[in-house]
């Protein structure tokens, strides 16, 4: 009798708990889901507020802003001082190989900088990789640094290879002689959230330089989620716009540059065309 009472009480015991595993098992695959949906949401910074300006969301904290602006706190981030004594010849850099056409007008505000957008298939070859110039922006001051000194505006020409490789080619700005492209369009650059088109047509390779001399290194981008996937080409040479250009684009753009970050080892490379 007392096995009998035995068995049936190890039965019992059998079924509660396999009744209570069931009841708690969608429970803790709901938990589960929950826990994937918080760190998708938590990556997802589409709608993260940051700014250019110090404070909670200025640079200083734009790795705390959002899980997926954590390359933000890096270690091979841009920009950078380049210090010109310390630049080791590229031996194994080469020229830059433009395949630049013309592209359509097409200019943004995005509320952090002045972006035209490109059209048509605009390719440099880097090194020996092919990329596609995507658009170029501006940052007022400058982001980059050549022996501590900011100039007054620097503009990026941002290029793709993969989603993992990018190539950005930097022009610093001086004083002087007016930019015939800020001449024809810089009354129509949106100060504020907004976009100008024309069917005009722009010459891209105009806007470079005539020296192609560039400062090579690994780096990020300059702002979130501040990938560090970026190949940098600084070119040595600046353009220029007249200080009445320099002035009416700066405030425009209110000072959108990222502080100088630690070159945490890299070594900075020099091409000489």
């Amino acid at each position: 009798m007392k096995r009998k009472l035995s068995l049936a009480a190890l039965l019992l015991a059998l079924f509660v708990f396999t009744s209570c595993s069931k009841e708690q098992e969608p429970a803790t695959q709901k938990k589960a889901a929950e826990t994937t949906e918080q760190k998708a949401a938590k990556d997802d910074c589409a709608d993260v507020h940051w700014s250019h300006q110090p404070g909670e969301d200025g640079p200083e904290n734009w790795k705390n802003l959002c899980d997926g602006f954590a390359d933000c706190g890096g270690t091979v981030q841009s920009p950078i001082d380049i210090v010109t004594g310390k630049a080791v010849k590229g031996d194994k850099l080469a020229a830059i190989e433009f395949n630049y056409g013309k592209s359509k007008v097409d200019i943004i505000n995005n509320g952090h900088t002045v972006q035209f957008n490109v059209s048509g298939n605009n390719t440099v070859k880097l090194n020996g990789k092919e990329y596609k110039l995507l658009q170029f922006h501006y940052h007022a001051l400058s982001e980059h640094t050549i022996d501590g000194k900011h100039f007054p505006i620097e503009v990026h020409f941002v290029h793709k290879y993969s989603d993992n490789d990018f190539a950005v080619l930097g022009v610093m700005f001086t004083e002087g002689k007016a930019n015939e492209l800020f001449k024809k369009y810089l009354d129509h650059f949106p100060t504020t959230k907004g976009e100008y088109q024309s069917d005009e047509m722009i010459d891209l390779l105009s806007l470079f330089p005539e020296n192609k001399t560039y400062y090579y290194y690994d780096g990020s981008l300059t702002t979130p989620p501040c990938s560090e996937v970026v190949s940098w080409y600084v070119l040595k040479a600046p353009v220029s716009a007249s200080k009445e250009q320099v002035k009416q684009f700066s405030s425009i753009l209110n000072n959108n540059y990222r502080p100088i970050q630690p070159l945490n080892g890299r070594e900075v490379l020099l091409f000489e065309e």
